[in-house]
């Protein structure tokens, strides 16, 4: 069983009590749940914990300033994860009429990936196009790079003035500088909105994976120490589930290619990665028909679960089609590919509508660029 907790991390965390004990988050409670709108990720638990979220929504609902901020290291394709917290950002945004602030996060790029401002610049026009194609309302946006944003890089190095080694080995473990220097930046996003220039302090809230809490925790701590300075209002978060990778052994990670969908696959591409996709089929077909499947086992049914079926009563028709032994695996991949072809061709024909608005939002960076022999 993995207890970690590593955002450069690709392991699975499996023990989601232990994480309520060990770092005190907190439950969504269905009141909470119910104050957000009928969203899928919210009623079927698997945005499950959250830091704050009631005094945000409380905030919302009297009509005082609020933003989400949110980003994306720009390092390659949308995949899946980076969907599902695409979709909760709009959803605040819709909800609620809240401004998103969205970080392109070029400089953690760089550091964790060795990836060049050029280079990310054309991943971020990419992941933007997506965020407008998901629909995200780019009025009551704003979008910006590490690279260019000097309050955020300003606020780092202030940050860094109450930050020692010990804080962060604590944390993350031992990292090269760079990774440190990329949290402190990380830092600055999330507390960048609630300087003057943004129109002063204001209830935030972060969605983000579980395995973001450390930059969470670190994040809240320092907005409580530079509140005097700041007005800083302490930040809130909320915790998705990990959705795993295609064969059910990690998360859902852009290290491992073959083991994600991107927005961008082709339904070829889309046929062969669903093919090889985890199931919780019984060894033989008798026994599958005597005994049914598991779903709680089968990533083709988490797909749908957390992705692809808006409507409860199409998964709980998979569902007892599965443990009732009706269908097969093979079966079932069909009908499922399907359906999710036809989510990502609506979407890439919306997308490349918005590649040039993606373009235009996000101007050509300067700086560096990566070394090459």
């Amino acid at each position: 069983m993995n207890k970690e907790i590593n955002p450069w991390s690709n392991q699975l965390v499996t023990d989601y009590d232990y994480l309520f004990e060990q770092f005190g988050l907190q439950r969504m409670n269905p009141t909470l749940v119910a104050k957000l709108g009928k969203h899928r990720l919210y009623r079927r638990g698997i945005v499950f914990a959250h830091r704050d979220l009631d005094k945000f929504v409380a905030a919302a609902e009297a009509g005082k300033k609020t933003g989400v901020i949110t980003g994306i290291k720009p390092s390659s394709e949308f995949h899946l994860g980076s969907r599902m917290t695409a979709e909760q950002i709009i959803h605040l945004q819709q909800q609620f009429g809240t401004k998103v602030f969205y970080a392109i996060a070029d400089i953690e790029a760089y550091a964790d990936n060795g990836l060049g401002l050029e280079d990310s610049h054309n991943y971020a026009v990419d992941n933007v196009a997506d965020l407008l194609a998901l629909g995200l309302d780019p009025e009551k946006t704003f979008f910006y790079k590490q690279s260019q944003n000097m309050h955020v890089a300003n606020l780092a190095n202030i940050f860094a003035r109450k930050t020692t080694l010990n804080m962060l080995e604590a944390l993350y473990g031992h990292q090269n500088l760079s990774l440190y220097l990329a949290v402190l930046t990380q830092a600055g996003d999330i507390m960048a909105p609630q300087l003057e220039a943004f129109d002063g302090p204001k209830h935030m809230v972060v969605p983000v994976g579980i395995d973001q809490d450390p930059h969470i925790r670190f994040t809240r701590d320092l907005a409580d120490k530079f509140k005097d300075e700041f007005g800083f209002i302490t930040p809130a978060a909320t915790f998705h589930k990990f959705f795993r990778a295609l064969n059910g052994e990690t998360k859902m990670s852009k290290r491992d290619p073959l083991g994600v969908m991107t927005l961008n696959d082709t339904p070829e591409l889309l046929k062969k990665k669903l093919a090889n996709t985890l199931t919780g089929g019984r060894s033989t077909a008798e026994e599958q028909r005597r005994l049914g499947a598991e779903p709680e086992k089968c990533v083709v049914f988490e797909l749908m679960q957390y992705h692809f079926y808006e409507d409860d009563k199409d998964l709980k028709e998979m569902e007892t089609d599965c443990r009732s032994g009706k269908l097969l695996c093979g079966e079932c991949k069909g009908i499922r590919l399907k359906h999710i072809q036809e989510i990502f061709k609506k979407h890439q024909e919306k997308k490349k509508k918005m590649l040039p608005k993606a373009e235009k939002i996000l101007e050509q960076p300067i700086g560096f660029k990566k070394k090459t022999n």
